[in-house]
């Protein structure tokens, strides 16, 4: 059974699965069921952190408009703007064998694309979920 996290909680994912090797972490929701003038566009994104606790450079940010970490291990699968069809709408793969050394977390987040001005808030959302899960075998680790 996954661990279910509140908002802002922080696990290792390593810690209790020794061998883990590839990850998904999976961004889904349901379509706009609201008249906003638009749909929702949720975006998942992974923030490569070094031991201070940021990005060192602007590539270590992979999200919709930077697809592929300079490595090669986090891989952003493409943006998905309506959240239609069943499952994961948004993915990003994670090789933790090929994280660079100098990469000691990586943070997830999920966000409303123009929320703003699109006058929309995650209270809105239908059925929103991030989750994360063992490429190898499907199971699913956080969510």
């Amino acid at each position: 059974m996954p661990v279910s996290l509140q908002k802002g909680q922080k696990v290792s994912l390593t810690k209790g699965n020794p061998g883990l090797t590839n990850v998904v972490v999976g961004l889904g929701w349901d379509v706009n069921q609201f008249d906003t003038g638009g749909s929702f566009d949720l975006d998942a994104a992974a923030f490569c952190l070094g031991d201070s606790g940021r990005v060192t450079k602007s590539e270590d940010f992979v999200c919709f408009g930077n697809l592929k970490h300079p490595s090669g291990s986090v891989n952003h699968m493409g943006d998905n703007l309506t959240g239609e069809g069943d499952g994961d709408d948004e993915q990003i793969k994670i090789n933790l064998s090929t994280v660079p050394g100098e990469i000691t977390k990586i943070a997830f987040s999920a966000t409303i694309y123009e929320a703003e001005e699109r006058r929309q808030n995650f209270g809105m959302v239908t059925n929103a979920f991030i989750r994360i899960y063992n490429e190898a075998n499907g199971e699913e680790l956080l969510r």
